[in-house]
């Protein structure tokens, strides 16, 4: 092998090394970090969101909890992080720690309060899927619609409602009522009767229909 080969073979040598050093060091240098998100019972909170804010730049990382509300953060660089964890129900919680590079791992663990405001979307029954705060503000509009005599608006936004929630037939009331004021007496008289479809005994409803009633046959 002649000397400019042997020049270039250590050169690269040399290069994959300081490579490899450099690797070595810029994973050591991303600080990790490990937590888990339970409830005040001590439950696990899986799918909530851990958001890792760097106090002095931009920089911001993401993680959802597991099954078992763990989470972790292994690119973080050294220094002051602000850690904020939010979950469907919950109030959101957060904290602040520094992020080491060297040594075991930063360790947080969070306990978040059940936000009475805000509740959990339901899993099972009739309301599954659905927030209760998105109901309140559908049924505040449609309210919204009938006190501004926008009748037929505020038909069109029960009824949006009642397809989202069948079991809410009481529903049923409130589209009566407002085509009563349309002056459409068969049209509340129908609705008042899908009312009674799910609640025979409704009072409100027995009595809308026994009031209109008369006046159409």
């Amino acid at each position: 092998m002649n000397r400019i080969l042997q020049l270039r073979v250590v050169r690269i040598i040399l290069i994959t090394g300081m490579l490899a050093v450099c690797l070595v060091l810029s994973a050591a240098a991303q600080g990790r970090v490990r937590g888990v998100v339970r409830d005040e019972s001590g439950n696990p909170i899986p799918g909530a969101t851990v958001t890792a804010e760097n106090i002095l730049s931009n920089a911001s990382h993401s993680f959802t909890t597991n099954d078992s509300g763990l989470f972790s953060f292994i690119v973080l660089r050294r220094g002051s992080w602000r850690f904020i964890v939010t979950a469907d129900g919950f109030r959101t919680s957060e904290a602040f720690a520094r992020v080491r590079t060297v040594g075991r791992p930063t360790r947080l663990r969070f306990t978040m309060e059940v936000d009475l405001f805000n509740p959990q979307t339901p899993t099972t029954g009739v309301l599954a899927g659905l927030k209760a705060t998105d109901l309140v503000k559908s049924l505040e509009e449609a309210e919204g619609f009938y006190d501004q005599g926008q009748y037929d608006a505020a038909i069109d936004a029960y009824r949006l409602l009642l397809e989202r929630v069948p079991a809410l037939t009481s529903l049923g009331l409130q589209i009566g009522h407002a085509f009563r004021e349309k002056q459409d007496p068969a049209q509340a008289l129908a609705a008042y009767r899908t009312v009674l479809d799910g609640d025979p005994s409704n009072v409100e409803a027995l009595a809308a229909i026994e009031t209109i009633s008369q006046p159409i046959q």
